[in-house]
């Protein structure tokens, strides 16, 4: 089983018109994990084009690709995650990452900034995929060099140095290393996580509103 989705700026909302929905909404559909298979998760660099670097992942059985990439300052900016059976191996493996173009704007000069936007995220177990859409607001406190926000289940407790994002992003229990940038202009981070049932993976894609 295949489930791709594309996101890109307005202009180019072409490959999928689900992907280019403003918000909300979660999607589950048939594959899972299967009995055997042990969960697996990396954060990557994608390549200067916006794709995911070769995981060797399989095309046969439960398998995904989610991107979030846009034109900004004539930079790729941006995030992409994929999952699926890792070939050769019995791990079951997600990945996701930010485009290392991604233009987040100067270095941020307030000492709290707003940023809202869209996430997106695919959660898999032994039951099935659960994937879901829509808008989150971050809340940044630069003083104390933290990053927090909450959407759809999906909890946001990131860390900030200079204009490095870390941290982690929490669904069900599951708590992904999270990375990505952040400046005046925007945040964009993305993450990736398991546990000995369960694998999530996704992102964050927000514009600065205050």
């Amino acid at each position: 089983m295949t489930i791709e989705w594309r996101g890109a700026a307005a202009v180019a909302c072409t490959v999928l018109v689900a992907a280019c929905s403003s918000s909300g909404g979660s999607s589950s559909s048939g594959g899972r994990i299967d009995a055997g298979q042990e969960p697996a998760s990396r954060l990557v660099t994608l390549n200067v084009d916006g794709s995911i670097p070769d995981q060797g992942i399989s095309e046969s059985g439960t398998r995904g690709t989610f991107s979030d990439l846009r034109r900004v300052n004539g930079r790729l900016s941006g995030f992409a995650y994929q999952y699926g059976r890792e070939e050769g191996t019995n791990r079951f493996l997600g990945v996701a990452g930010v485009a290392p173009t991604t233009d987040p704007g100067a270095p941020p000069t307030a000492a709290t900034a707003t940023y809202t936007g869209d996430y997106a995220l695919t959660y898999v177990d032994r039951d099935g995929v659960d994937s879901q859409r829509g808008e989150i607001t971050l809340n940044a406190d630069f003083e104390n060099g933290d990053l927090r926000g909450r959407a759809g289940g999906l909890v946001v407790d990131g860390t900030i140095s200079g204009q490095i994002v870390g941290g982690t992003a929490t669904y069900r229990s599951v708590d992904a290393d999270m990375s990505g940038v952040i400046g005046t202009e925007r945040a964009v981070t993305a993450f990736a996580g398991d546990t000995s049932e369960a694998v999530l993976v996704g992102g964050i894609n927000a514009e600065a509103t205050r």
